[in-house]
């Protein structure tokens, strides 16, 4: 059972989670190491688990930790929030924290977040990072939810996921003045305009390269961002496979073409979460999303 948690621990522990360090942390909380370490400890006693793991350097969370800083920044977040509300100040706004794969927080996020709410009781804070670093911020509790693709790791608990649609990578070629495309699948030679390696896209177009024959591909661009790729194939530079959401407007104008949709690949959009409770705002949106969904 719980007993005697104190507010100021709470922010003892995200505190200590960003610094990393009981020297930086006590510092920062104007403290002696002493006593802030005797405060960690107490409230490692109090919950009835390590949340540090003190025998990493630098110091990481332990995987209850993990979940723990999660609550206890939403927790303190709601509390100053509902004060706050009840004293009758409105100027206090709770924040949702957004890690999404770059095309998608830069094609189809700001169109949630504009649907969501015109209301200003929240602030968004979107980070555009590759997949691998938005998965790491997930578990260490720095972002309340990912906006990116199909990834097993987080399909099962301790996290929450929902589909938000399915959309397809197509290898689209430029068009000329008479709105034709430039290059043909049949071209001896096709200049590609490629995805790093290390990215979910390039994975995927790897993936289907490798079990394609013939292909006249010669590797002429490298770039992990979709919409350096887009401009680069505009320029009639080559082609390149492109996610669906990014290209709308250019197919309907005929400024890109589809070349084969048998080369074209399948990819889930999810938007995941932890278990643990977020503030109202931010259940609030995930709600919204799941609502997204359904529609």
């Amino acid at each position: 059972m719980i007993s005697n948690l104190e507010i100021k621990w709470l922010h003892d522990i995200v505190v200590l989670e960003e610094c990393r360090s009981f020297t930086l942390a006590a510092e920062k909380r104007n403290i002696s190491q002493s006593s802030f370490s005797r405060r960690i400890q107490s409230i490692e006693s109090s919950v009835g688990f390590e949340i540090f793991d003190r025998n990493t350097n630098p110091l990481q969370l332990t995987t209850q930790g993990k979940s723990f800083i999660v609550y206890a920044r939403n927790l303190l977040d709601d509390i100053y929030f509902q004060i706050n509300r009840i004293k009758g100040i409105d100027n206090d706004k709770q924040k949702i924290n957004i890690s999404a794969a770059h095309s998608l927080s830069v094609f189809l996020l700001p169109d949630f977040i504009s649907q969501f709410s015109k209301n200003v009781d929240k602030i968004f804070f979107v980070e555009s990072i590759n997949v691998d670093e938005a998965v790491h911020k997930l578990k260490e509790g720095q972002s309340d939810f990912i906006l990116s693709f199909y990834n097993e790791e987080l399909m099962s608990s301790p996290f929450l996921h929902t589909k938000i649609l399915e959309s397809r990578l197509h290898l689209v070629s430029p068009c000329d003045e008479k709105k034709r495309p430039i290059f043909n699948i049949d071209s001896s030679t096709l200049p590609l305009m490629k995805y790093t390696d290390e990215s979910y896209m390039g994975r995927q177009v790897n993936q289907l390269i490798n079990k394609s024959d013939n292909l006249p591909f010669e590797l002429s661009f490298v770039s992990s961002m979709s919409d350096v790729l887009k401009r680069m194939i505009l320029t009639g530079s080559g082609v390149g496979w492109l996610p669906d959401y990014s290209i709308k407007n250019e197919l309907e104008k005929n400024e890109l073409a589809i070349l084969d949709p048998k080369l074209s690949v399948t990819m889930g959009v999810y938007i995941y979460r932890t278990e643990a409770r977020l503030n109202i705002s931010s259940e609030r949106f995930w709600q919204f999303m799941r609502n997204q969904t359904a529609q």
